[in-house]
């Protein structure tokens, strides 16, 4: 849970106030949590690919959620 939430704020910032290749952050701080995973929890490989989904479509949708949060060129 506390992966989902760290790539959700990550990527609503990132989507604010980054560019599009700022999304390949998302990919270390996912592996990391994988990697943690499998050495505290005995994760097996296909859990691991359905968490790492997770993890990076949770990313990925809090960056769009961050793009559409900018503010317009003409406004102030």
């Amino acid at each position: 849970m506390k992966g989902l939430l760290l790539n959700a704020l990550l990527g609503l910032g990132l989507g604010r106030f980054g560019s599009v290749w700022w999304l390949l952050a998302l990919l270390p701080i996912v592996a990391a949590e994988l990697a943690y995973d499998v050495y505290t929890y005995h994760l097996s490989m296909s859990g691991g690919l359905r968490r790492g989904t997770a993890l990076l479509v949770c990313g990925q949708l809090a960056f769009l959620l961050g793009a559409l949060m900018r503010p317009m060129r003409g406004e102030t």
